[in-house]
């Protein structure tokens, strides 16, 4: 007679309360529940919503779900007449350190504005004078001799002074030209406190005139606002302060605009500010509108902005039309990943290797490309240490605004009319297909929830690519996939009843690999025996344990082994690994069986990695806690052992016995000897030698055992087999003499590679066996092995 627990009972009471209501009433019931989730969840964290943690996650991975359709998309056509003129390392190598000598920006422009070019717009400020050491000198000079000195030698001193002044020269090729945008950088409350304010408020007197020509109101029902507090209210950006050009420059360019950013909360560069406000007073355009000004030469009365009491209605630019955000932002659309525009190195242009004809009519855009400058971008298509430069995201706007009554080449839109269409797939997902799925068999139910998932990712996809619309993924893809896993559950458990599941008996004792079969072939698995052979050993253990377990009291021991142990078995399981035991705070694991596994071997290495990658990011957070951290070593061995059921007729398990067995036990704690993280055999290696990275370690006799054995360190896996070369060359290189008992060479090898890898545990361990043996000699018949002196 079977008992039932006091949880079984409770839920036995559930069951029945729901089983008084129709099946398909309370699968519609959920239906509706899960389609209200989905719609509370897309207001609140919709893709510009809430600020609570939880929501900024799922904004987080809707983002990162624009950057996988930029991805997908790859570069698209581009405006050619948009050209960078890159301060790159060549040009730092030629000219200069960087800052770079105003008299080549002055030269660089003259160039440029012979060959044509239509507009240059500098990714930089210039908010300094330039330290010219020897104007200052004769500067000196002419205030020490003072009034009493020969009028001649007054005006040639003032002569060499004025040819020595690099930023008048610059200015006044920025005036011969008639054609460069200088880029500024308008200062947050906190920045501008520690700024010059009245230098800021020159400035302001000066780069007026470059402002929006007309701001104007956009009155509901006639009511007037406030404007600036409609701008501010509405997420509108307000500086104070400014990173002001130096005057002399800023008086001769024929325009100036911002350049501030504003990265999403990941870092990544997903939207661009067209207007911002100064000091409270005027309402500026970026460098990117203001290169579009000066190229396209609108007019003042062809500039205009709208604001509502909902903030930024539209910007009137010329020809162009644009709806940007309410606080004054778009979403770039990218044209692809870095290089897509046409760069020329500056120095390049400077010394003629470029022609300024080359120029003519263009777009061009001066700004640092040298990884040194430090101007590194996160977009879509790279993240900031793959080397995106703040220039040419500039390009991207200015190509956006370019075509902006293109779809598909203007700014992403994302707007009213896409969240209506977010809206109403939410409600496709969850009520129209609650329905579909409280009808139809679980099966036909699987089938098309990826047959409309991969339908809704072309969708979507599709959406953006031809008509840059920014469609939500997340929030309906999960309404849908919560929705059948909800209403599936329910029919499963309440339409289909109870199922008597082996996995309740076994559990506790047997991996879910082992389950999984007898739920197939019981009678196979259940009665005693076994079986020899290949299989992978994995032992693991952590490094200091006992001394460890000293200094915790006993609820902090237990806490921090349910943790590791959790996190590591879940690293097995997932490597489909059958888990053995632990034995206090060991592992033992090991591939193969009851999974026929030809890649056994590959698994189990593949484990140990992820092992090693998961307890890193265990003491990371162990750490910021300001608990203790530790390490494990993890041996592996490959080669025939006996499996199967073992145990009495009260109690089996599925485990492994064998010499084999104990090599993989007496690897793991080889890792200590040799200061490494894993060990694997020759057995092992063999058969995973193409597809990870492994240090030949040494050759060894264990203790109570003849035969020696080629122990081996796993590194990593093969496609970074790079970034371990120089410690591989240097190692084998060492290791050749040290097998060749060259103890001189080997100890200066050895020792060369100290210099270099200090922490490395291997190199150690041979350095004081080569100092060791320059003092006491190996016996002349010495076969390179060395003799185990622990278990």
């Amino acid at each position: 007679m079977m008992v039932m627990t006091l949880r079984e009972q409770r839920w036995s009471r559930w069951s029945r309360w729901l089983g008084k209501f129709p099946a398909r009433q309370i699968d519609l019931a959920l239906a509706l529940l899960v389609t209200l989730t989905g719609l509370i969840l897309f207001a609140f964290a919709g893709i510009g919503g809430s600020t609570r943690a939880g929501f900024l996650f799922l904004q987080n991975v809707e983002q990162r779900s624009l950057d996988m359709r930029f991805a997908a998309r790859g570069e698209r056509p581009h405006d050619e007449r948009i050209v960078i003129v890159g301060i790159d390392e060549k040009t730092l190598q030629n000219v200069g350190a960087f800052p770079l000598p105003r008299t080549s920006y002055a030269t660089l422009v003259q160039k440029l504005s012979t060959g044509g070019a239509g507009v240059i717009a500098f990714d930089a400020t210039f908010p300094t004078p330039e330290n010219n050491s020897a104007a200052q000198a004769l500067g000196k000079l002419q205030r020490e001799l003072g009034p009493s000195a020969p009028a001649g030698i007054t005006a040639k001193i003032k002569q060499f002074e004025s040819a020595g002044d690099h930023d008048a020269m610059f200015a006044a090729a920025l005036q011969q030209s008639g054609r460069v945008v200088l880029g500024h950088l308008f200062l947050d409350r906190d920045r501008a406190q520690a700024s010059d304010a009245k230098r800021s408020e020159e400035y302001f007197n000066i780069v007026w005139a470059k402002a929006f020509p007309q701001v104007l109101k956009v009155k509901s029902k006639g009511r007037d606002f406030d404007l600036s507090r409609a701008w501010i209210d509405n997420g509108g950006n307000a500086y104070p302060g400014a990173e002001a050009n130096l005057a002399l420059l800023a008086e001769a360019a024929a325009s100036y605009g911002f350049f501030n950013t504003t990265p999403d909360a990941d870092g990544t560069l997903r939207r661009a500010l067209l207007m911002v406000r100064y000091q409270d007073q005027d309402f500026f355009p970026s460098l990117a509108m203001q290169t579009l000004r000066e190229y396209e030469k609108i007019p003042d009365q062809e500039i205009a902005a709208y604001i509502s009491e909902n903030g930024l209605e539209r910007i009137q630019f010329g020809r162009h039309n644009f709806r940007p955000w309410h606080d004054g932002s778009v979403l770039i659309n990218y044209t692809g990943p870095y290089h897509t525009y046409r760069h020329y190195s500056m120095w390049d242009v400077l010394n003629g290797a470029v022609q300024p004809e080359t120029f003519k009519d263009k777009i061009v855009l001066v700004g640092g490309t040298a990884l040194g400058i430090g101007d590194l971008r996160s977009t879509p298509f790279q993240k900031q240490d793959a080397g995106y430069m703040g220039v040419e995201v500039h390009a991207n706007i200015i190509d956006n605004l370019l075509h902006s009554d293109e779809k598909g080449r203007s700014f992403l839109t994302r707007g009213l009319y896409e969240e209506m269409i977010d809206t109403g797939i939410i409600v496709l997902f969850g009520l129209v297909f609650g329905f579909w799925f409280s009808r139809v068999k679980p099966l036909y139910s699987t089938i098309s929830v990826f047959v409309t998932l991969g339908v809704f990712a072309w969708f979507i996809y599709f959406s953006f690519a031809r008509w840059g619309l920014w469609l939500s993924c997340v929030i309906p893809a999960g309404t849908l996939v919560v929705n059948y896993a909800v209403i599936t559950s329910f029919r499963m458990i309440f339409e289909e009843g109870e199922k008597r599941k082996i996995r309740k008996t076994f559990g506790q004792y047997l991996s879910p690999g082992v389950i999984a079969l007898i739920e197939k072939d019981p009678q196979k698995y259940i009665r005693p025996g076994g079986e020899t052979k290949d299989l992978t050993v994995m032992f693991s253990d952590i490094r200091g344990f006992t001394t460890m377990s000293e200094g915790l009291t006993a609820d902090e021991l237990v806490l921090l082994l349910n943790e590791y142990l959790g996190e590591m078995t879940e690293v097995i399981f997932h490597n489909l690994g059958t888990l053995d035991k632990y034995i206090g705070d060991a592992i033992m694991a090991f591939w193969g069986s009851p999974y026929p596994q030809d890649d056994h071997a590959y698994r189990a290495c593949m484990c140990a990695l992820q092992m090693i990658k998961a307890l890193d990011k265990l003491n990371i957070k162990w750490k910021a806690e300001g608990r203790k951290q530790i390490a494990i070593g993890v041996g592996l061995n490959t080669g025939p052992v006996n499996v199967g059921n073992m145990g009495s007729a009260k109690r089996l398990a599925w485990t492994v016995m064998g010499d084999n067995v104990n090599l993989a036990s007496r690897l793991e704690g080889i890792t200590k000897e040799y200061r490494g993280r894993i060990v694997i055999s020759e057995g092992t290696y063999r058969q995973v030698a193409d597809k990870f990275v492994c240090r030949d370690l040494d050759k060894i006799r264990v203790k109570g055992k003849n035969l020696p054995v080629t122990i081996y360190e796993l590194l990593d896996f093969a496609e970074n087999r790079d970034k371990y070369e120089p410690l591989l060359s240097r190692y084998n290189h060492a290791m050749e003499a040290y097998r060749a008992q060259n103890w001189q060479e080997a100890a200066s090898r050895l020792g060369e590679m100290l210099t270099h890898f200090p922490d490395d545990g291997p190199t150690q361990i041979f350095m004081d066996r080569v100092l060791e043996f320059m003092q006491n000699a190996p016996e002349a018949d010495w076969d390179g092995v060395y003799v185990m002196k622990t278990k």
